[in-house]
């Protein structure tokens, strides 16, 4: 039986045959970076974010109370966290950027959720506005028709139309090819699971405190189904021969390098694993 795919995995496909391999086929231990870890903490704070019980929440104090709620959130999944990020990095001032760095991130993220209330309260009272605007958060969905699988950071249905919203940590707010699948990839579950499609895909890139959206097309789900198929095929076969290497930028970098980029460059063998 072929194993279910996700966005993840077929992106990591298209980037490189031989990290899928290695990844997906022999499941070597993937390295965390400081980088990963501190998105993670970001994510976690979001999902956990608005399950707030709102009892005591007003119109008056709606803004102090989330911000706060939002802060202490961050702070306490930052502390979990830490251990890890200790591992990976031990000096105090690099940690200490990246915990300001991720705080700057939430902090762009409360102010644009805090001024969709304000747009809401000149239309309906403060309760109505606090739950139009809560949103599920990490949906499991599943494709059994194109063995596909995923976590989507929130669902949000507003005025009749569903959004689809994933939050990025990127260092750049560009709505990449990787991207655009993700999402795509995203509504074609959402179609099988709901029997409709999402109105509209959304990325929202913390760092910049920006929105970018993605229209939803006939052409897009064809596209998500078509990549579903291929990497059926593409990775039917348990040879490392069919899986060729793609040098390239993603190999390694300024600040780190592809998980397996010792073994294959043969720095370490397999049996090192």
């Amino acid at each position: 039986m072929s194993r279910i795919q996700s966005a993840s995995s077929i992106n990591t496909y298209k980037q490189c045959p031989r990290k899928y391999y290695y990844s997906y086929k022999l499941e070597l231990p993937k390295t965390e970076s400081i980088q990963t870890l501190t998105g993670k903490a970001v994510h976690d704070t979001l999902e956990k974010f608005f399950k707030i019980p709102t009892a005591g929440i007003t119109k008056e104090n709606y803004q102090f109370i989330l911000k706060h709620h939002l802060l202490n959130l961050f702070n306490e999944v930052w502390m979990k966290f830490l251990p890890e990020l200790i591992k990976l990095e031990n000096d105090k001032n690099t940690i200490r950027k990246f915990y300001q760095d991720s705080l700057y991130m939430l902090e762009n993220f409360i102010t644009d959720y805090l001024k969709a209330i304000s747009v809401e309260l000149t239309k309906i009272d403060f309760e109505k506005a606090i739950e139009k605007l809560k949103p599920q958060t990490e949906i499991y969905m599943q494709s059994e028709k194109y063995n596909v699988r995923g976590y989507i950071d929130a669902i949000i249905e507003i005025d009749g139309e569903v959004y689809i919203i994933d939050y990025k940590t990127s260092s750049k707010d560009e709505m990449t090819g990787d991207y655009q699948l993700q999402l795509a990839i995203y509504a074609m579950m959402y179609q099988e699971k709901e029997g409709k499609l999402p109105n509209k895909l959304a990325l929202h890139f913390l760092r910049h405190g920006t929105k970018k959206f993605l229209e939803v097309t006939p052409e897009l789900i064809e596209k998500a189904k078509k990549e579903c198929e291929l990497i059926k095929v593409n990775t039917s076969s348990d040879d490392i021969k069919d899986y060729e290497k793609n040098p390239g930028y993603y190999c390694k970098w300024r600040t780190g390098q592809c998980s397996f980029y010792d073994v294959c460059y043969g720095v370490k063998t397999l049996k090192d694993y």
